[in-house]
């Protein structure tokens, strides 16, 4: 009898510590593959033509940046260039430490970093195969206010990170 009880005991904990593991926390990557938000009411769809991690200074850990475009580079120049940068393989709440915005219209060019001015994000993904955002922020640039609102990313790379 007293083996049947420790069995049973074995058995339970057995099934208690599989059932507290971490598996359940494991967000997926996303489904779709797109990049797009609103910037001054019109809505975008634009390229992610990039990625890159680099070292940080302090060597405390990673930084991942992604590149993306939008536009027509002739016969009249008309883009768009987001860079965005972040610790790699974190996620939450306004952890973006750059978005770079620039755009070039008919040989004249405004850029401007919307982390220094209003942004507000969420990664809710960010592993070495895939990253999901949703970010809205507005910034003043060349004297004319920008609002990007509705954005979002969701992108699998075609090459994992090491």
């Amino acid at each position: 009898m007293k083996q049947i009880k420790y069995a049973l005991v074995i058995f339970i904990s057995l099934l208690v510590l599989n059932s507290c593991s971490n598996d359940d926390d494991v967000v997926s990557c996303p489904q779709t593959e797109n990049a797009t938000m609103k910037i001054n009411g019109e809505l975008m769809d634009f390229q992610i033509f990039g990625r890159g991690i680099d070292l940080d200074n302090d060597g405390s850990g990673h930084t991942l940046s992604l590149y993306l475009s939008r536009g027509v580079y002739s016969p009249q120049q008309d883009t768009y260039a987001i860079t965005l940068k972040l610790p790699f393989k974190k996620t939450g709440t306004n952890i973006i430490e750059e978005f770079n915005y620039l755009r070039v219209q008919n040989a004249s060019s405004s850029e401007g970093d919307f982390v220094q001015a209003e942004l507000q994000s969420s990664v809710t993904v960010n592993k070495n195969t895939c990253f999901s955002v949703t970010f809205s922020g507005s910034a003043t640039i060349n004297g004319n206010e920008v609002v990007i609102t509705d954005g979002v990313i969701n992108h699998t790379y075609n090459d994992p990170f090491d």
